[in-house]
């Protein structure tokens, strides 16, 4: 009895400190469209990578990413 209680409290406790994906800011369904939209960012930027070191890409093309700095 004293395992099934504590197993209770485990998921109680669980669910309460805010292990799940539907945060104040964002729903799930917005959290999950971030995380796809990176994903794809990522997966973009690896193989513009593998074409660089390939040297799959044109002479002429420095950089296909916009990238500001910020100092």
């Amino acid at each position: 009895m004293k395992l099934f209680t504590c197993a209770v409290l485990a998921v109680l406790a669980g669910g309460l400190a805010g292990c799940s994906l539907d945060t104040p800011a964002y729903s799930a369904k917005e959290r999950y469209a971030q995380i796809d939209r990176n994903y794809v960012s990522e997966w973009k930027q690896f193989n513009s990578d593998i074409d660089h070191y390939l040297l799959a890409r044109p002479e002429s093309q420095l950089s296909e990413w916009n990238v500001w700095h910020r100092d």
